[in-house]
């Protein structure tokens, strides 16, 4: 190769990530220029890739606060936690519930 193909290659423009949140500052979703062109809501922050990697990660330990994203503290995290609705029942919780109401009623019959 000539040299000319890479130097084209370097002056591609790089895709811009985006950010955004929820009004809790919870991140709500993640954008790219050359994917989402102008569907990326107005409010979306533009971020660098590394900072995208580091988000998309684990969203659920970022906010924004003010003007900065940051990581959430853990008492964040636990209010967070504790406001959620219960886990519903696994598959072998439901089967051991049908299995005890059955014999149940089968002590019954």
């Amino acid at each position: 190769m000539d040299g000319v193909g890479t130097v084209s290659r370097m002056r591609e423009k790089q895709p811009q990530y985006y950010v955004d949140f929820d009004q809790s500052g919870n991140i709500a979703g993640f954008y790219v220029d050359e994917i989402h062109g102008d569907a990326i809501p107005k409010t979306a922050i533009p971020i660098t890739e590394d900072e995208w990697r580091t988000y998309v990660s684990a969203p659920q330990l970022y906010k924004l606060d003010g003007e900065m994203i940051r990581e959430k503290t853990q008492e964040e995290i636990e209010a967070e936690r504790a406001q959620r609705p219960p886990e519903p029942p696994t598959l072998e919780q439901r089967l051991q519930a049908t299995e005890q109401a059955l014999l149940a009623l089968m002590e019954v019959l």
